[in-house]
């Protein structure tokens, strides 16, 4: 039979002497430990990795081998399904890679928030339509029956408001289509961006990192505009002074279904308050808000809208602030056609 080279194997393997030093590893268990092979063989396993050490102490108790699924490992905060077995002369380790399905589970967790959110959002738009048509009509009657023209003005802005809002509940929750059109990207944050510093009377500072290289994309500019703008607008309820808009191209960038081989990165940071510990893990969904006023749906919005470009967006905590980066994978204009 043909012997395997440890060193092949995805499987951590480490062999610990009576002393309790490490007697053999091969590479994939220092890389799990986050350490090359030489620096630690012979090393004391409790300094090697604690977490370790104290499973292992398990097998004093009477037990000849057990496991420990999905063991957080202290030095690198990696998790491997661990078995520990004792042998003659010491104890074997075997670290057993789990990624992929920390990965698969994450992935799972994702498209359950998602048919959450649009089942949520249907239910939202169906309650919402008539009070809109019947606040558009109103706004229509009030134009038709007078003279003056800011009157006539304002109902016409309140018809345009409420065409604007029924539009971005129906694309919400998936009764349109996303509209793909080339588009000027730094055109939009740079738009948005100028939106929000007007709101607050130039009390924000705006910083613009863009990367000139992007090409024109294939997107749809309404929603780009809305996702980015409920992002900043975010930032400035966290009580951001300043914001910071990037832009980047990825390769390999990692998207909820599958790798893009190219993407478009935006990122979003601002200096604000950021966003509570407890709050981080249901960000995206409906309903859910760190401000007493806040409607919940702003933030379910944005990943609705990127899911719908085939992207992603991702919270990073930031010290001081927050930071939001958007994936979008890169459709140049000129290539559309061809897609």
């Amino acid at each position: 039979m043909e012997m395997v080279d440890p060193d092949s194997l995805y499987t951590g393997i480490l062999i610990i002497g009576t002393d309790g030093t490490i007697d053999q590893l091969n590479q994939a268990a220092a890389d799990f430990l986050g350490r090359s092979p030489a620096s630690l063989y012979r090393t004391p396993l409790e300094y090697a990795d604690p977490a370790l050490a104290r499973w292992s102490q398990r097998l004093a108790h009477g037990h000849r081998s057990f496991q420990a699924p999905e063991a957080s490992l202290s030095t690198t905060g990696q998790s491997a399904d661990a078995v520990f077995t004792r042998i003659d002369g010491g104890v074997l380790i075997e670290l057993h890679p789990v990624a992929e399905r920390l990965r698969q589970r994450q992935l799972a967790n994702r498209a359950d928030q998602q048919q959450a959110i649009h089942m949520l959002s249907r239910r939202l738009a169906h309650e919402l339509r008539n009070p809109l048509a019947g606040v558009r009509a109103a706004a229509q009657l009030i134009g038709g029956q007078t003279s003056e023209p800011a009157l006539k003005r304002h109902a016409e802005m309140i018809q345009r408001e409420v065409d604007r809002i029924t539009g971005l509940i129906e694309r919400f929750a998936g009764d349109q289509n996303t509209e793909l059109a080339a588009i000027n990207l730094h055109r939009i944050l740079e738009e948005t961006g100028e939106l929000v510093v007007t709101e607050r009377h130039g009390r924000l500072d705006l910083v613009r990192d863009f990367d000139p290289s992007i090409p024109p994309l294939m997107a749809d500019g309404d929603r780009l505009h809305q996702m980015v703008l409920n992002l900043v607008r975010n930032a400035v309820q966290a009580e951001a002074g300043t914001i910071r808009l990037v832009t980047r191209i990825e390769h390999d960038s990692p998207m909820v279904d599958r790798p893009a081989r190219h993407a478009v990165r935006i990122e979003v940071l601002d200096d604000g308050q950021g966003v509570p510990e407890t709050l981080r893990d249901r960000l995206f969904l409906p309903m859910v808000s760190g401000r007493d006023q806040g409607s919940g749906f702003g933030l379910a919005i944005v990943q609705q809208i990127a899911r719908a470009h085939g992207g992603l967006v991702e919270y990073l905590p930031r010290s001081p602030g927050s930071a939001f980066i958007i994936r979008l994978p890169l459709i140049p204009a000129e290539e559309s056609d061809h897609v």
